[in-house]
């Protein structure tokens, strides 16, 4: 089993590069924009992978997901996509906590 997994590994990583450079996630003018249409674009992405896992796990339930595979790293994306979204929020709240300690 173990081994099988190990098989897969290189190809899910080939695949996903695939998409990175397929579909990039800001385009440079993105980026020279203000933070909240950044922040606004970020979220819109988080809701849309979100739902794409909840469409393929909901699809795979009901037997009509080709593969598990795609299942799976659909799950993954939302789920590090949610991480990576708690962690900015997070960093953002020390940051205004911070700020608002500062004395002037």
């Amino acid at each position: 089993m173990i081994n099988g997994m190990n098989q897969l590994y290189p190809e899910a990583m080939r695949q996903i590069q695939q998409v990175n450079q397929a579909t990039p996630i800001h385009k440079e003018q993105e980026v020279n924009g203000d933070f909240s249409a950044l922040l606004n674009d970020s979220m819109a992405s988080l809701d849309s992978k979100q739902s794409e896992a909840s469409n393929a796990v909901r699809s795979l339930v009901d037997g009509t997901a080709d593969d598990l595979h795609t299942v799976m790293i659909k799950t993954t994306e939302a789920q590090i996509s949610l991480e990576i979204a708690v962690q900015i929020r997070n960093r953002a709240l020390e940051a205004y906590n911070e700020i608002k300690s500062m004395q002037f």
